[in-house]
């Protein structure tokens, strides 16, 4: 086999780091009043954020609070706290689960979604312009590469 000019895991610092840019040039782009409403959240407060978008997708009544603790590879007591802080700052709700009635369903609260949708806008708006500069083919090498590792990270366990 070939040997590479650098390291593989050059190349994936490579990657993190433009990911990071591009995530601070959309951050930039955000009205300063939302900015400081994301400046209030720490980072495992910013990943339970995206983690309740993404599940209420498929369950949009909410998510249970084990279910979220996976995801966040946090205690079922660790996550209970995060949440509690979340809902007292106004990014999640707790609804009663329909199916069980000792279990809460968690999801995002309307300050919740409206700061959610906003970055997400921003971020996409910036990664469409810079995905602009490459070509189909490149585009279509950049999904086989993010497949591939996507299937190896959480496929081959």
């Amino acid at each position: 086999m070939e040997s590479l000019p650098k390291k593989p895991h050059e190349y994936f610092l490579k990657l993190i780091s433009i990911i990071d840019d591009l995530r601070r040039v959309s951050f930039k782009t955000t009205p300063t009043t939302q900015q400081k409403k994301m400046l209030g959240l720490t980072f495992r407060q910013g990943s339970a954020i995206a983690q309740i978008k993404l599940l209420t997708m498929e369950e949009p009544q909410g998510v249970a609070l084990k279910t979220l603790a996976g995801h966040l590879k946090m205690t079922v007591p660790a996550t209970s706290l995060l949440v509690e802080t979340m809902v007292n700052k106004g990014f999640f709700e707790r609804n009663p689960n329909p199916e069980d009635r000792r279990a809460v369903c968690i999801r995002l609260s309307e300050k919740g979604q409206e700061i959610c949708n906003d970055v997400q806008a921003r971020l996409l708006q910036e990664l469409d312009r810079v995905a602009d500069t490459l070509t189909v083919e490149e585009l279509e090498s950049v999904l086989a590469v993010a497949n591939k590792l996507e299937d190896k990270l959480y496929n081959e366990q």
